[in-house]
Formats: C-alpha cells, structure tokens, sequence
C-alpha cells in the first residue's frame, strides 16, 4: 500500500493557485483533444463549480474550446446562447440550464459568455428532459403564429402535464402517448416548411423536437434504468449532431454528472449501462479526454435545495487513497498502478460504486473538503 501512497503524492498535481486555480499543467496532457469531458459526483458542491468555471475560462482563452455542451436541454441552451446578447445574464443562465447548477459561482461563467462576445464561448446543451418555459419554449412561441403557434403551445403543455405526474401504470396512457407523438410528428413536418433566422437554429429547431418524442415516448414505455440508459443514448447522439453538424470546427467542453461521462460505464456488474461517451463512435472517443470529479468529506447539495455530509470512506475507497495527497484540491491521471486497482467511490456523497480509475477516466480531480452550493440565492 505505500508504494500506491507514493504514487498519489507523486503525481498529483496541485491546482490551487494564488488568485485561484491554475491549470496550465493541462496543456501538455490533453494535447489535440477535441473533446474534454468535465464530470462531478454531485451537481450542487460549490469547490467542483468553481472549479469548473475556472478550467472552462483556461480552456477558451489559451486551448481555443468555443462550445460549452451542457447537462442540459439542447433547445434550451442553444436558444439562450442565441438571445444571450439582449438577455440579462441571470435570465440566460435561468432559461438554459437546471435549477440545480443556478447558483452565484455559475451565474459568473454566464456573465464571462455575455463578455466574450468578441471570441465568443458558445453555450449549447446535449440533454433531452424537456423543460416548462425555458429558452425553447418561449422562443417557439414568439416566432410561430396562427394555427402553428396554437399546436406547439399544446403539444408542449400537454407533454409537459404529463411528464410531471407520477403515474403508477404509465401504459396505460398509450392512446394519449401515440397521440402526442403523432401531433409532434405533425409540428416537425411543419416546422421543416418554416422560416428560422438561420439554418443553424432551424436544425437545432428540429432536433430538440426529435428529442422530445423520442424522450416522451420512452418516458411511458421504458423502466427507470432503461430510460436511463436510452437517455445517454440521446445525448451521445445530440454531441454527434453539434460536433459534426453545428459546429464541426470548434473544439468542446461537456459538462455532465460522473455518472454520464465514464468511458466503459458497462464494465460494472451491478448495474451496467451505457454512459454517453461509451455510445460515442469511436473516432471521437480517440478524440476525447475524461474528467472525474470526486471529494474527499464535507456536504454536498441535492436538486431540492438541502444538502447531507459525504459518508465516510473507508480503505477499500478511492477518496480514502486519494486524501494521502499533500494537496488540498489537485488533478491525478489515472495511469499509474493506483488506477488499474478496482476502488468503491461515492456518487452524490452516498452511493458507493466499484471501478478501475484508469478504465473510466483520464484523469480525476479531487478536493479533500467540500461545501454544498445554495440553490436560493438573489
């Protein structure tokens, strides 16, 4: 065991810095990397946040990444960064990500977007939970009108009521789902006769509709970790569609949760599935590196606004090695002998999961303490 402790205290690299933190380390490590992958055990823990929001700055102002994919609906960020000039930063941040990354650390990274307008850092999102009254939303129904307006502005409430019940026996509204499905069916042929300002946002327009079928579809036809499953699925394909379709030059940033972002998250025997990266073809795996994020103790916050402490870790954990660490917050590649050893680690500070490092990610960074984000700030 102490040559693994050397191995961590060799070759973790730390990021604290003295006006923040630094991560010019990562030039050499990424090399031509067109897609970096930034996870995080927990949405709502305020050093991953900031940290984050300090690499997304690095990487736009001296790698050159221009597009920030989030954990987000596609439409929604999409049509944000597209109104983000005439929004306030607060409003764009509001009507483009969750409610569980809003927060003042996060509204800084919105404001740096509205500043960079000159070599801009687009914001875009790869995910397909449809929203209520977001971006998308309310830029369909101030473009469309007469008859068109009046059947999305259905279509998107009527999904959306029920999305948001907890049905019991969801198969039995599959008379309402086919419905549904084919008045969206319907939309998106209309849709494909419209003016849009552009053909990047007519593209994007018919995606994100895609995507709600297909995602409100499964909603009522597929189990929880098959739904899961499916909806990494959808998002692996919403990277391919704006990596290749959108913006085929640009380099990425993804910003999701650990759990989206392994890259052989189908190795695990207790609950298998395959992550986003994993359904990725394969020339843009090669082109990928992955980030994990984890910490050590402290609290972490959860979508609904409280928050609980991290369970402790014991020698089988990966956290447990990693605190050995002289650094208080650092980065650690994955490809020493540490990183071919199977660890357990804490997702969302509680559930505790079994994986080589080195098979999942390409590097982890790691905080030894870590305080929980609040969700109610003015």
């Amino acid at each position: 065991m102490n040559d693994l402790f050397d191995e961590v205290r060799d070759e973790s690299i730390n990021i604290e810095g003295i006006d923040g933190y630094k991560f010019d380390f990562l030039k050499e490590i990424l090399g031509n990397k067109r897609f970096i992958f930034i996870g995080e055990s927990s949405h709502c823990v305020k050093e991953y946040i900031e940290a984050k929001v300090s690499l997304i700055k690095y990487l736009h102002q001296e790698l050159g990444f221009r597009i920030l994919a989030f954990e987000s609906e596609l439409g929604d960020c999409t049509i944000g960064n597209y109104l983000s000039e005439e929004l306030g930063s607060k409003e764009f941040m509001s009507g483009s990500i969750g409610k569980v990354w809003q927060n003042e650390f996060m509204l800084d990274l919105f404001e740096y977007m509205k500043e960079t307008l000159q070599q801009p850092l687009h914001l875009t999102g790869i995910d397909v939970q449809q929203s209520m009254d977001k971006h998308f939303s309310s830029y369909m129904r101030s473009h469309l009108t007469g008859d068109l307006r009046q059947m999305y502005v259905e279509f998107d409430m009527r999904t959306n009521e029920m999305l948001d019940k907890d049905y019991i026996l969801k198969r039995r509204f599959r008379k309402t789902v086919e419905e549904l499905e084919s008045m969206g069916q319907e939309l998106m042929k209309e849709f494909e006769k419209q003016t849009f300002p552009s053909a990047m946002i007519r593209d994007v327009v018919l995606q994100t509709m895609k995507n709600r079928i297909n995602y409100f579809k499964a909603n009522f036809t597929k189990g929880f970790s098959k739904l899961f499953e499916y909806r990494d699925e959808l998002m692996a394909k919403n990277l391919e569609f704006l990596s290749q379709h959108i913006y085929p030059d640009e380099k990425f940033i993804i910003w999701a949760h650990n759990l989206h972002i392994k890259k052989e998250s189908s190795a695990s025997r207790f609950s298998p599935y395959r992550s986003i990266v994993e359904n990725l073809p394969t020339f843009m795996k090669e082109d990928s590196f992955v980030i994990g994020f984890y910490a050590g103790e402290g609290r972490m916050g959860d979508y609904k606004g409280n928050d609980h402490p991290i369970k402790k870790a014991n020698k089988k954990h990966l956290e447990w090695l990693l605190s050995n660490s002289p650094h208080q917050d650092f980065f650690i590649p994955c490809t020493s002998r540490w990183g071919d050893i199977k660890w357990k680690a804490f997702e969302g500070g509680g559930l505790s999961i079994s994986f080589k490092p080195v098979q999942q990610y390409d590097g982890i960074l790691f905080f030894k303490k870590v305080n929980p984000v609040n969700l109610n700030f003015d």
